[in-house]
């Protein structure tokens, strides 16, 4: 059963893009090793929006999750996707039970904290690996859009602080 989790950062003020989508303003803090190598490494599937899904084709570059299964959760079709990427059409319940059923590697919900939420609200999230950037961009989209996500108690299973200000706090849901 593989492990579904989220893996995300945020600024100090909660959002994970600027008020144009972007998310440049991550750039300075490129150089921090936070184990992403390690973390890519277990995941052998990754999930995203359409939303996420058409930022991340734009990135220079080149598709960065080559080797992975994608999955995109859209209603519309993906023209050019990458080699092993599909549309996902048949809902999230759906997506959460064939996610749980497969073997090789956890899942990864790739940013958008609309399709995050979902899983919170189906209780799918086993765990959420959050990271504090120290900016404040005064608007832009939400780690989770308000009245998306249900309330709920975390349990926190370690901090880490990094020189430059960055905070990575580990929870679990489950």
């Amino acid at each position: 059963m593989s492990t579904i989790c989220g893996f995300i950062a945020a600024s100090l003020d909660s959002y994970i893009a600027d008020r144009n989508g972007g998310i440049g303003w991550l750039t300075p803090f490129d150089d921090v090793d936070y184990d992403y190598a390690g973390f890519i490494a277990g995941i052998g599937t990754v999930v995203m929006g359409r939303g996420t899904f058409d930022a991340v084709a734009g990135f220079e570059g080149g598709w960065p999750y080559a080797g992975k299964r994608g999955i995109v959760v859209t209603s519309t079709p993906l023209p050019d996707a990458p080699p092993g990427v599909e549309a996902w059409h048949a809902g999230v319940p759906a997506l959460i039970a064939h996610l749980r059923a497969q073997d090789g590697g956890n899942a990864w919900v790739v940013g958008g904290g609309g399709l995050q939420a979902a899983f919170i609200a189906a209780d799918a999230l086993d765990r959420l690996d959050l990271f504090v950037i120290p900016v404040l961009l005064g608007s832009g989209v939400p780690l989770f859009p308000p009245e998306a996500t249900p309330s709920r108690r975390l349990a926190l299973e370690g901090t880490e602080s990094y020189a430059n200000g960055m905070v990575r706090l580990r929870y679990a849901l489950s």
